[in-house]
């Protein structure tokens, strides 16, 4: 037992020390691309919006941890604070550290029985799926208001291929029970289909947290490009929806996207005539605040499991 404890401890501090210099290494990449004439020019025009951006975060990390809760309490695992605690931030530090951040679920079953963890895992990939959810239907709206898709094209072939894609995704979300129906009773994955089927209000909740946790994206998205002096208008919000959706479906191996949204950022927002820079340096910023920060966080809090 001794001996096992020891090698949890060892394999978390080499995580952790993975994760660091991982986003160390990433973070100097990133900015030794930028000339020095863009560190003169930098300059925040409206600060304050900038700090409401940032303190933004905690009502985001806030509605993320009410999603796991929500997991928990459909799972009658939701009585101990301390451990709902740390599985949340473990599976914050895994996703980062996976494909497009859907390893969460790693670091959140580290912390229970290897009987719960089957159904762990599929809960979180539904809390995942529904944050997808969210982020196609407001990229849908703003495909369907702008009349194409940025970096695609105009065309309502594109539109037409995007609806058809986001209905196929409620339909696999709302009724994936008859997939789980396929399992058998003693596996512990029908487990998870007969709490999605004891509870149906859960998967609503799910989205309803996904879509707050969105307009919190977008609203910080817009607040930090404002400060930097852009204009404020319904045309950067609806674009700013489109790089959201299209950053999610680019796939990514590590680090939040780190560099995808910032691509696709310039991409979009830079063929509206805004400034390159100040695209650049608010993808970073929102990096840092909504996905590094809360991942050093749980670096610092996380302790190995004793299950």
């Amino acid at each position: 037992m001794l001996k096992t404890n020891k090698n949890r401890k060892i394999v978390f501090f080499l995580l952790k020390l993975t994760l660091f210099a991982g986003v160390l290494y990433m973070l100097y990449m990133h900015l030794n691309g930028v000339a020095d004439r863009v560190w003169s020019d930098f300059k925040f025009e409206r600060p304050l919006f900038l700090v409401i951006a940032v303190v933004l975060v905690f009502p985001n990390i806030r509605i993320a941890y009410l999603k796991w809760k929500a997991t928990l309490k459909v799972m009658e695992l939701g009585t101990d604070q301390n451990r709902t605690m740390q599985s949340f931030f473990a599976g914050v530090v895994m996703g980062m550290v996976t494909p497009n951040m859907m390893g969460n679920f790693i670091g959140r079953f580290y912390y229970f029985d290897k009987e719960q963890r089957s159904t762990i895992t599929i809960l979180t990939l539904f809390s995942n799926f529904a944050q997808l959810l969210a982020t196609l239907l407001f990229g849908v709206v703003s495909a369907l208001i702008l009349g194409e898709i940025y970096i695609v094209g105009e065309g309502t072939y594109y539109i037409a291929i995007l609806i058809g894609g986001t209905l196929l995704a409620f339909l696999g979300y709302f009724y994936s029970d008859h997939v789980l129906n396929l399992a058998k009773k003693k596996l512990n994955i029908y487990r998870s289909r007969e709490i999605l089927k004891s509870h149906p209000k859960y998967r609503w909740l799910l989205i309803g947290y996904s879509m707050m946790r969105f307009a919190i994206f977008t609203l910080q998205f817009s607040l930090v490009m404002y400060s930097f002096g852009e204009s404020y208008s319904w045309e950067l919000i609806l674009a700013i929806w489109q790089v959201y959706m299209i950053t999610l479906v680019i796939p990514s191996l590590f680090f939040g996207k780190l560099g995808i949204k910032e691509f696709v950022s310039i991409s979009v927002l830079g063929a509206l005539g805004m400034n390159e820079f100040s695209i650049l340096f608010t993808s970073l910023i929102i990096w840092f605040v909504n996905s590094l920060t809360p991942a050093l966080v749980g670096l610092i809090i996380c302790k190995p499991s004793k299950a």
